[in-house]
């Protein structure tokens, strides 16, 4: 069954598109992902909102692809984000404009 993984983390927009050029995911899409959002809190916070295949799926991008270009693009003193609310999906429905 599909996951909802909702994380909120220090980082300037900037440095969000930053990470997110670094991994590629349009040229090179990730194993597991339904749908990713990044959403700007203000006052140097965003919040990621993900629906996966599985925690699986979410662990090994973590380890694989988002943690190396992390490091890559902020350094080895990178804010630790928040710990991930993670949640059973009861229901996935993709809609036209997405699927």
């Amino acid at each position: 069954m599909a996951i909802v993984v909702i994380q909120d983390f220090e980082a300037s927009v900037e440095d969000y598109d930053k990470v997110s050029a670094e991994m590629d995911v349009e040229n090179n899409p990730v194993e597991g992902g339904i749908l990713h959002t990044g959403i700007d809190l203000g006052g140097g916070r965003m919040r990621a909102v993900d629906v996966w295949e599985s925690e699986e799926a979410f662990q090994k991008f973590v380890e694989e692809r988002l943690g190396p270009a992390i490091g890559k693009v902020m350094g080895p003193d990178a804010p630790e984000p928040d710990p991930p609310q993670i949640h059973q999906a009861h229901d996935v429905v993709v809609g036209p404009a997405l699927g």
